[in-house]
């Protein structure tokens, strides 16, 4: 049976990734999509998702608009990785479909209570909605079978030395997400950073008769063109669709459960600090400071990995 899952996005050149191979994969069942201001503002954030989803033929998901900024912080869109459109510059036709008039929340809660299977929620933007959906409707966590979102570090960080982007735009509504309760996987820079395509595929993506491989293809140069520190014959980082393949293939992932904090003052503010000391869970330490307790990513089969997300993009027909 496949994983039913809702996303929570902010649709730039990864979160398109994302979508594609959550449409895509046999695996996975798209139940709905919310939309949170981040690598762009929340309008285009919200016609970047329903383009993306209309090019992948999945014209029934509902598409929700949710926050236009964090709970606390001004809003910083990302908008020099992934251009001022979100998608770098990537033309996809456009969307004759609108979003839903119920609220990101009001569609989150309403697709993970109809679920008969319990839902997996993936968020992988600034986590305001997510953090929305578990104060105001808390009954939501029985119903969650897992809570997976890209975001954090373990290591260094990407919009200063320590904070990756997700978690520094809204560094409370993270914290909310690591101090639920709730099962929670965090897929993080150590990983995000790792996973490319071959130059080759992309290549080949690019020239497909298949507008939604093709599209795949020229997402994956944007990306590449965009970033330095690639390895020679590969292109692009796909991002954000790791969080989605470590649902597909967890046995390509090494996850550790680890205390993880968010930092939320001083210049390591959006930091998430994960202890990897030896003796940080024995039972006296987590006495002296419970810290919760998440499956943090660290490690990956990079071509494996990059393996499934290929068989996906081109397992789509014509």
């Amino acid at each position: 049976m496949p994983r039913p899952i809702v996303l929570d996005v902010d649709t730039g050149t990864d979160d398109a990734l994302a979508l594609l191979y959550a449409v895509g994969s046999p695996g996975l069942d798209l139940r709905g999509v919310s939309c949170v201001a981040g690598n762009a503002g929340l309008e285009q954030v919200v016609d970047n998702t329903l383009k993306v989803l209309d090019v992948a033929g999945a014209h029934g998901v509902p598409v929700a608009a949710g926050a236009t900024k964090p709970l606390i912080e001004r809003m910083r869109p990302e908008g020099l990785f992934h251009g001022e459109d979100g998608l770098a510059g990537v033309q996809l036709p456009p969307t004759t479909r609108t979003p839903t008039a119920e609220s990101a929340v009001e569609l989150l809660r309403d697709q993970i209570l109809a679920s008969e299977e319990p839902v997996t929620l993936v968020s992988l933007a600034p986590m305001t909605n997510v953090a929305m959906l578990l104060t105001l409707h808390p009954d939501v966590a029985a119903r969650l079978e897992r809570l997976v979102f890209m975001g954090g570090s373990a290591s260094q960080g990407n919009v200063t030395a320590v904070a990756e982007f997700n978690v520094w735009q809204d560094p409370e509504a993270a914290t909310c997400v690591v101090e639920s309760g709730l099962p929670v996987t965090m897929y993080g820079l150590d990983v995000f950073n790792r996973l490319l395509i071959p130059q080759p595929v992309a290549d080949r993506w690019t020239q497909d008769p298949r507008p939604v491989v093709r599209a795949a293809g020229e997402l994956l140069h944007r990306r590449g063109t965009r970033a330095a520190g690639f390895e020679q014959d590969y292109v692009g980082v796909l991002g954000d669709a790791g969080a989605l393949v470590i649902l597909t293939h967890p046995e390509l992932f090494t996850t550790v459960p680890l205390p993880v904090r968010v930092n939320l003052s001083g210049i390591g503010r959006g930091q998430t600090i994960v202890d990897q000391r030896p003796d940080a869970q024995d039972q006296e330490a987590l006495d002296r400071d419970p810290w919760p307790v998440i499956d943090v990513a660290l490690d990956l089969d990079v071509d494996a990995a990059a393996a499934a997300f290929i068989e996906v993009v081109e397992g789509y027909a014509g």
